[in-house]
């Protein structure tokens, strides 16, 4: 499909209207010219009968038909283009043919057009037929002043409409060849003036579409198209200014969309932790009064069989006291002493925080509980070592309940570890975020990470049965929370563990 550009249009129009305008132009032209042409020869042909006319002196060659017929062949000698002669005379009313070029063929005059003639007057018509075109003119002939006759004569056109029609094609041809001329200068005008101006703006809008905002329409003419150029050079600079702006804008309206994503995010952790911890609280109240109620109930009972056993044993002769019996005695004690421990933590559990509370020596607190169980690590065929940085600061808290978190890391450390291993308890400061880090590392069996998240919960071990009750590290977890820190396991299976203690630095 031909696609008509704007060049095209144009010069298709100016062609046209090129066209319409000079083939009109030329064809009324030559019609004009025809018929000067054709006004001439009608003159001529008058001014031919007067001077025919003229020539006859007197009446006496004017009544002499040889003489006359003479002067006639000689005319249509010279006079090509006179195809008949015939000289009248007026005798009376009526009108005779006194000499002629073509006897027996009289040019038909009408008697009104003989009147017109007796007063003075030339008649000239123009007759068209199949083949030929001719004009016939009568003209006066006068003698004293008064007419006596006429000279009629026809003369023909073939030659004058020969020459119009070399006149026509030689005129319809240069307007043929001004046209094509015209053409290819309009389309050259157009090219310069309104292609080119248009293949500019059109590349730089192409550019803008392809995604470069920084093009500009470069064109410094001075008429409607370098105009229009100026105006989209301003129409691209605002649109760029708008971009600009509105890129900002998108910029600080994510930026400050992102600041309430991520304090909607802190709101929801907190919402979920007070959630959490409203639950476990509601949950610790009812369980504290459940431990409570069984502590004092299943209390008593374990003192009273406690002190059973130990008057059993001091009753009984040494003698009757035997290894075996001896044996499940202390097997009695020591499971009686397990449920009073059990008890014992169950209450701790639901007692709660102290109230208050201060600096804690986290330093201190890790060398006294590394006192207290070093015994149990030199039994155990351990080795205990301390890395604990100098100046650590204090955190706030309760000295007791941070003791029994240690106490709860070590013993865990200790049951886990085989002999031979090495337990490394770190304490350091993290000023970045004001924290003060404990590290418990072991070189035990390690936890499968699929049991990494269960062993912060109550009643989880992954001791052996009788070994412990689970409630070590779901209390110590409890303790870090309740101080505004967190604990967290690091272990892989085979390789040990490593627990971090963050806790905030005292103010």
């Amino acid at each position: 499909m031909v696609r008509f550009t704007i060049r095209r249009k144009l010069v298709l129009l100016s062609l046209l209207i090129v066209v319409v305008v000079s083939f009109g132009f030329a064809l009324l032209q030559l019609g004009l010219s025809r018929g000067w042409v054709e006004e001439d020869l009608r003159e001529r042909a008058i001014v031919f009968a007067r001077e025919i006319a003229a020539t006859i002196g007197d009446r006496r060659e004017f009544e002499s038909g040889p003489l006359l017929g003479r002067q006639i062949e000689q005319i249509l000698e010279v006079r090509r283009n006179v195809q008949q002669l015939d000289v009248l005379a007026f005798q009376g009313p009526d009108t005779v043919v006194i000499a002629t070029s073509h006897a027996g063929a009289r040019l038909p005059f009408t008697r009104r057009e003989a009147e017109q003639v007796r007063r003075g007057q030339v008649v000239s018509r123009l007759v068209t037929e199949a083949r030929s075109r001719y004009w016939e003119v009568v003209a006066p002939v006068r003698f004293d002043g008064a007419v006596a006759g006429a000279v009629a004569a026809r003369f023909s056109l073939d030659r004058a409409d020969a020459l119009a029609a070399r006149a026509t094609m030689a005129a319809l041809a240069l307007t043929a060849a001004s046209v094509v001329v015209m053409g290819l200068l309009m389309s050259l005008a157009v090219h310069v003036v309104v292609n080119r101006p248009l293949g500019r703006i059109m590349e730089t809008v192409g550019r803008v579409r392809e995604g470069d905002t920084t093009a500009t329409v470069t064109l410094s003419a001075n008429d409607e198209l370098g105009e229009l150029a100026r105006h989209i050079n301003e129409m691209l600079a605002r649109i760029r200014d708008f971009s600009d702006e509105l890129r900002a804008r998108v910029k600080e309206a994510t930026r400050e969309l992102e600041a309430r994503y991520l304090e909607v995010e802190r709101l929801n952790e907190m919402l979920f932790t007070m959630q959490r911890s409203l639950r476990h609280a509601e949950r610790l109240a009812l369980s504290g009064r459940l431990i409570a109620e069984v502590a004092h109930e299943v209390g008593t009972p374990l003192h009273s069989v406690a002190g059973h056993v130990q008057l059993l044993r001091q009753d009984l002769l040494p003698a009757a006291l035997t290894d075996g019996i001896r044996r499940r005695l202390d097997i009695v004690e020591s499971q009686l002493q397990r449920v009073t421990q059990i008890i014992a933590q169950l209450l701790d559990l639901t007692r709660g925080a102290p109230r208050g509370g201060g600096p804690v020596d986290l330093a201190a607190v890790v060398r006294e509980c590394s006192e207290l169980v070093r015994p149990g690590t030199a039994s155990a065929g351990l080795r205990l070592q301390l890395a604990i940085a100098p100046g650590l600061p204090h955190v706030a808290g309760h000295a007791s309940q941070l003791q029994q978190v240690v106490l709860n890391l070590l013993t865990n450390a200790i049951d886990a570890t085989p002999r031979g291993g090495t337990i490394v308890v770190a304490a350091r400061h993290d000023p970045a975020a004001g924290e003060v880090e404990l590290e418990v590392a072991d070189t035990g069996r390690g936890i499968p990470a699929g049991r990494q998240k269960e062993i912060f919960e109550a009643f989880f071990s992954t001791k052996e049965p009788g070994r412990g009750s689970g409630l070590g590290l779901f209390i110590s977890s409890q303790i870090v929370r309740e101080h505004g820190g967190r604990i967290e396991v690091e272990s892989e299976e085979g390789r040990g563990a490593t627990f971090r203690v963050r806790l905030p630095v005292a103010a």
